[in-house]
């Protein structure tokens, strides 16, 4: 019989090397949708600002850039909402000194339930936008409970105070953040606690 080579055959085994965790996914995936609405935004603007007001080019245009959109990107712990656990990445871009601007609101959670799907909900506390609640990411959960809770792009008034909870949550009403997201602030409240109101 002919002698074969031992290592001819051998298949490797064991992990493969791991990518980056899931937050710096969602950090890149917000950072590039940021990015694009944030170029949307400024040709948009740019566009309707040159409609609105046609100069003949000028020396001084030339050499002015033209104002791109502020762009800022903030963490945020979600609330407990019993054994579920996460962190908010919202995602801000607006022209200095607009009225409005647009945000992406994403998340994290650990402890969900298996297979359920998890969204994050949420409305503007004026009375401008009644219900139904905006859905402002969903993700559904994996075999350990973990999501990744991707958000859809939204436009506001700067000004406005928006809120988020989870939804399906253990604990009703849920906390949440609250705050002026198209500023890219927000704070926690307690469960029980209604989200538009103030924290005393």
């Amino acid at each position: 019989m002919p002698d074969r080579d031992a290592d001819a055959d051998v298949i490797a085994g064991g992990r493969e090397p791991r990518g980056p965790g899931g937050l710096v996914r969602l950090l890149v995936l917000a950072e590039t949708v940021a990015l694009v609405v944030a170029v949307a935004v400024a040709v948009h603007y740019r566009a309707g600002a040159g409609r609105l007001h046609p100069a003949p080019p000028s020396t001084a245009s030339l050499t002015t850039p033209p104002s791109l959109p502020d762009v800022n990107t903030v963490v945020l712990a979600l609330p407990a909402d019993g054994t579920v656990t996460g962190t908010v990445v919202i995602t801000t871009a607006a022209l200095p000194g607009a009225i409005r601007g647009q945000f992406t609101v994403s998340a994290v959670i650990t402890g969900g339930v298996p297979g359920t799907f998890y969204d994050l909900i949420g409305n503007d506390c004026s009375a401008a936008d009644p219900l139904p609640d905006d859905v402002w990411a969903t993700g559904l959960a994996s075999a350990n409970g973990r999501a990744e809770l991707v958000g859809y792009a939204w436009s506001g008034a700067v000004a406005d105070r928006y809120w988020l909870v989870l939804d399906p949550s253990q604990v009703n009403p849920p906390p949440g953040l609250r705050g002026q997201f198209a500023e890219g602030r927000a704070a926690p409240f307690p469960a029980g606690q209604a989200p538009c109101v103030p924290s005393a």
